[in-house]
């Protein structure tokens, strides 16, 4: 709430009390301030640019692979390696099935909801961690 373009803002609650909760946030809404909106798109930009692949970990895109590829978690490594964080390197050669695995068939990428170019990401991803 409070952002342009958004028209629905969704909660998952199970239970009364969490439906009570979350309804309390909304029931006095004040929208961000321009100072708020300014430091959340300073923290976005230092964030986009230390996570290269804006993968959300849905796994959608792993039920359809043929290849059987945990893409979410390959991205995950790149995106520590990336950022400088640490990792375990021998992470990526445990994986039964690498980036190099892919088929391009493109089933990942008809199944993502962020839209990402998974083929081309996978290609980079066994670059950087193969």
């Amino acid at each position: 709430a409070g952002f342009e373009d958004i028209v629905m803002v969704l909660s998952g609650m199970s239970n009364m009390e969490q439906m009570e909760d979350n309804l309390s946030y909304m029931t006095d809404f004040q929208p961000l301030t321009e100072a708020e909106h300014e430091i959340i798109d300073k923290v976005r930009t230092l964030y986009q640019a230390q996570h290269k692949v804006p993968c959300t970990a849905c796994g959608y895109c792993v039920d359809g692979c043929p290849a059987g590829i945990p893409i979410p978690d390959i991205f995950a490594l790149l995106n520590k390696k990336l950022a400088k964080e640490e990792y375990e390197e021998a992470a990526y050669g445990a994986f039964e099935n690498n980036a190099d695995s892919c088929v391009g068939c493109g089933a990942c990428e008809a199944a993502c909801p962020q839209k990402l170019e998974i083929r081309h990401l996978l290609k980079e991803a066994h670059k950087a961690l193969g």
